[in-house]
């Protein structure tokens, strides 16, 4: 149940910590990007209507120019109880043809008022019928005739119904304002041409701003993946397990995380020096010799590998520090850790024991191996001149030595090495011991010999397949057939004996 909670508890970390980045990083973003949007939108808005105001304006002025032009002449108004206005010539009431035709063209309605009225107009009711007749605002006119130039003007024209509208001054000859030409376009079409405008920006914000929140989504998991992952490494580590590894796509990073990672790596191999080495040698220390011992006779009772484990002692070592000093002491156990490390590297592991007794772990390895190996280090040592300022310090080393078994406690293998060191340091020293008692071979050559042995022996077996084979017996058959043949053309190239070893083999 603690397991579970644990479980729970630390998804439920990671979790917070992956919103609060993903919030720290996308809310600014978006906050960002609405901003920009709203400034954007509000810009081509603004845009869009003094585009629509200048269109109008161009419109109105082109009808103003194109009546001068068709018509020459001011405008009058004629009658008396049925007015008609005139431009020179040509009577412009109820003529809406040109400004139909402009209104088709441009898509903008076109009214032209004299003074406040519409004379003409493509402006129509639900029914079809022309506003003829009705006016503009009074505040619309005066403004006209104080400025005399164009107005632009966002209104109702209709009820419930918004135009954009700009109105041109209609000037006669001797600068007397008649009245105006107005151009409308509504508020909804304008409306409809910004949503055009403004529809790619939308969507181009809107996919900028998804790409940008998977991309800060992806590089948070990545960097909350990378967190948590070092919170594992940190929790294996103060649980004890110094030894486990580091996951290479942190070490990879080239950002800080990386380099954290790698931070952390140093640290534990830190902690790990000063945990399970002895501080002086370097070697592994007792507390950490007993958990490789273990794990070693655990393996070995498992695959069925051999091991052997060696206590090693240097002789006479107080004597070294009685006569020389504990800094020569400490050389020496220097000289010999390094000798011992340089021995084990690949057949195991080497612990300072205690002082100057140092445990040797040899894992899948035989007696007779191991002990050619420590034949080796024995004579290395024994010639080994160890310089301490001006004097040569010479030691040797006593080594007893078994093999390991699955079947007996690690307390009672380690006593049975110690039993032979100290037999060894009892009968001369300088010395390997396995067999107490017993003079001990020459290890080195009878695992020459075996190795020989090995070489020299040819074992050639078949599978049953193979032996059911008509063909492969046939040939087994005509060899034999051969064989005997050569043995008796030949007498003289063998003896009997010779001949019934061939026939064993």
């Amino acid at each position: 149940m603690s397991v579970e909670k644990a479980l729970i508890e630390k998804k439920e970390n990671t979790g917070k910590l992956q919103k609060a980045v993903l919030i720290r990083t996308i809310l600014p973003e978006l906050l960002m990007c609405v901003v920009i949007l709203i400034t954007i939108i509000l810009r081509t808005r603004s845009s869009l209507e003094e585009e629509v105001y200048r269109s109008l304006e161009a419109v109105a002025n082109s009808v103003v120019n194109a009546y001068n032009v068709m018509y020459p002449g001011d405008y009058e108004l004629v009658g008396d109880k049925v007015v008609s206005l005139y431009k020179g010539d040509k009577e412009l009431t109820g003529d809406h043809d040109y400004l139909d035709k402009v209104r088709v063209g441009s898509g903008m309605d076109l009214t032209l008022f004299y003074k406040d009225a519409r004379i003409l107009t493509t402006l129509k009711d639900s029914e079809g019928v022309r506003y003829i007749g009705s006016g503009v605002h009074t505040t619309i006119m005066d403004a006209m005739e104080k400025q005399k130039s164009p107005l632009h003007y966002k209104t109702e024209i209709e009820s419930g119904k918004l135009y954009y509208v700009c109105y041109v001054p209609l000037i006669n000859s001797d600068g007397s304002l008649v009245g105006m030409v107005g151009t409308a376009i509504t508020a909804r079409e304008v409306r409809r041409e910004e949503d055009v405008a403004v529809a790619p920006i939308l969507l181009i914000a809107a996919a900028g701003l998804i790409a940008a929140s998977l991309i800060s989504r992806s590089y948070t998991t990545s960097v909350v993946a990378a967190v948590e992952s070092m919170h594992s490494f940190l929790t294996r580590m103060v649980a004890g397990k110094l030894n486990n590894e580091m996951p290479q796509e942190i070490l990879k990073r080239g950002d800080e995380i990386g380099a954290m990672g790698a931070s952390i790596v140093r640290m534990q191999n830190a902690v790990r020096i000063l945990v399970e080495c002895d501080p002086l040698t370097t070697l592994y220390n007792r507390r950490c010799g007993d958990a490789k011992m273990k794990a070693i006779q655990k393996k070995a009772a498992e695959s069925g590998e051999p091991f052997c484990i060696a206590i090693a002692d240097i002789d006479f070592f107080k004597k070294v520090n009685d006569t020389y000093g504990h800094d020569a002491g400490d050389l020496v156990l220097k000289h010999v850790a390094a000798e011992l490390k340089d021995l084990m590297a690949g057949r195991g592991h080497a612990v300072r024991w205690g002082g100057e007794e140092f445990l040797l772990i040899f894992e899948d390895m035989r007696l007779v191996s191991a002990a050619a190996s420590i034949e080796t280090l024995i004579d290395k040592i024994r010639a080994a001149h160890i310089a301490y300022g001006v004097k040569d310090i010479r030691i040797t080393m006593t080594i007893g030595l078994v093999e390991g078994s699955a079947d007996k406690t690690l307390e009672d293998m380690v006593k049975e090495a110690d039993d032979k060191l100290y037999y060894g340091k009892e009968n001369g020293r300088n010395q390997l011991v396995v067999h107490p008692g017993e003079p001990e071979p020459c290890y080195r050559l009878l695992l020459v010999e075996e190795m020989d042995m090995m070489r020299s022996d040819t074992v050639v077996t078949f599978s049953e397949d193979m032996l059911e084979s008509e063909k492969l017996m046939k040939l087994l058959s005509d060899n034999a057939y051969k064989e005997i043949e050569s043995g008796e053309e030949h007498p003289e190239d063998g003896n009997d004996d010779a001949g019934e070893e061939e026939n064993d083999e």
